[in-house]
């Protein structure tokens, strides 16, 4: 069975860095060269490595299977070649020094330490290949045009780095916050799952001043349930749930009550800043538009707030009892415990 192709993200997010870190490498390199016949292919080689390689290495890890293996391969060109040329212009230090730190963040950012070891690896290499071929002396010499042409890539190259790296950063960030709202969400209904509701529970115990005193809990069962599964399959049970989800959604008030599932065919409110009076009324509407939708019908069991609850569990415990009490009174009731 053939493999799904890894994403292109990575090799997306060094196509540009590589793009204007090797523009600014060819002027950094350009302005070293020796003037001997030797540096004519050497020249050659620049040019086409500079201004055709990063196409060339995006475009191998668009048809590779495996991108990200190719890019870090790419990379590790990158490297050899910076080691290269770096021996083609003597080692001459400021160039060699721009070039090499070049690549070197660059495999820092790809894999670590440990890539970035294998980075520089490859630029020994590539280093000791272009003495032995080139035999060109060391040049410590450095005039003004080099240090001008060496200029924009050790200040501009950085900064294009560093505006992937913010991108990144802005992507994970996002990534995170989704990943954790859907931790916290039910995944059929949309609903507050029940984990992330145990949360506020244990939460508003932990700071009782907020305002639990003026709090109504209610747990909600759909009536028949286990009948619409059983006549009209599980399809038709998902789409009865979220129908009885949108009901409550459109009963509470957003932004202070908490609606979640709390399991199977039971839903949990937490209304705060309610006395009763007010509680009822919002419960009684989601009974009511249930029944007129024709959507099954609900019992709902409600507790408020009370200092002697303890905890989470015990007042959840009252609004378990009153729903029972609804249900074992015809259902369809709103019941509040004593």
């Amino acid at each position: 069975m053939q493999r799904a192709p890894q994403s292109l993200v990575l090799s997306r997010r060094f196509y540009l860095p590589r793009c204007i870190g090797l523009s600014l490498g060819f002027l950094a390199v350009f302005s070293s060269l020796p003037g001997s016949p030797s540096s004519r292919p050497v020249l050659a080689a620049l040019v086409g490595y500079c201004f055709a390689w990063p196409h060339l290495a995006y475009l191998i890890a668009k048809v590779s299977a495996r991108p990200v293996d190719a890019e870090r391969r790419s990379m590790l060109v990158d490297a050899f070649a910076a080691g290269f040329f770096a021996g083609a212009i003597g080692f001459n230090p400021i160039p060699s020094v721009a070039i090499l730190v070049m690549v070197t963040m660059n495999n820092m950012a790809m894999g670590g330490p440990r890539f970035m070891l294998s980075g520089g690896a490859a630029s020994a290499l590539g280093g000791a290949l272009a003495w032995l071929a080139l035999a060109t002396p060391f040049d410590d010499s450095l005039g003004k045009s080099q240090v001008a042409a060496c200029l924009p890539l050790l200040v501009l190259y950085p900064l294009s780095l560093g505006y992937v790296a913010y991108q990144t950063a802005i992507k994970l960030a996002r990534q995170k916050k989704q990943l954790s709202l859907m931790s916290r969400t039910d995944h059929l209904t949309g609903l507050t799952n029940r984990a992330a509701l145990n949360d506020i529970l244990d939460e508003a115990f932990c700071a009782a001043d907020t305002g639990l005193a003026n709090s109504v809990i209610a747990l909600i069962d759909v009536d028949g349930f286990k009948q619409i599964n059983d006549t009209h399959g599980h399809i038709a049970g998902d789409r009865a749930l979220q129908g009885v989800a949108e009901i409550m959604r459109a009963c509470v008030r957003g932004g202070q009550d908490t609606v979640a599932r709390y399991g199977g065919d039971e839903f949990f409110v937490i209304l705060r800043d309610v006395d009763r009076l007010e509680a009822t009324r919002i419960l009684e509407r989601m009974r009511a538009l249930a029944q007129q939708r024709g959507r099954p019908t609900l019992s709902i069991g409600a507790a408020a707030y009370r200092p002697d609850a303890g905890s989470a569990a015990k007042w959840i415990h009252l609004a378990d009892a009153a729903m029972y009490e609804a249900k074992r009174g015809g259902r369809n009731k709103v019941v509040f415990a004593a």
